[in-house]
């Protein structure tokens, strides 16, 4: 693996910014969908606190937030290139 890194180091930088892309886009459309999900129990509740949703629909939210970080990842990278650079 290093051997690839050493000979293709562009490639490497561009897997690692993909990586870094939809990590971050994962981080942030988390963090909303965790505020949707207690703005939704707030009505229940009648009072706004921030919980934890159960491990199973954290999970469900956690895989539907996952696969569209991956697909906004995946739609940047196919962007041109010279559109890559403007943004």
């Amino acid at each position: 693996m290093v051997e690839w890194l050493v000979r293709k180091p562009t490639q490497a930088i561009g897997i690692m910014g993909n990586i870094i892309v939809t990590g971050i886009t994962f981080g942030v459309f988390m963090t909303e969908a965790l505020i949707h999900y207690n703005m939704g129990q707030s009505k229940a509740r009648g009072e706004f606190k921030l919980t934890l949703p159960p491990p199973n629909e954290l999970a469900k939210i956690a895989a539907v937030t996952a696969t569209f970080s991956i697909v906004t990842g995946l739609l940047i990278k196919a962007l041109p290139k010279n559109v890559q650079s403007k943004i």
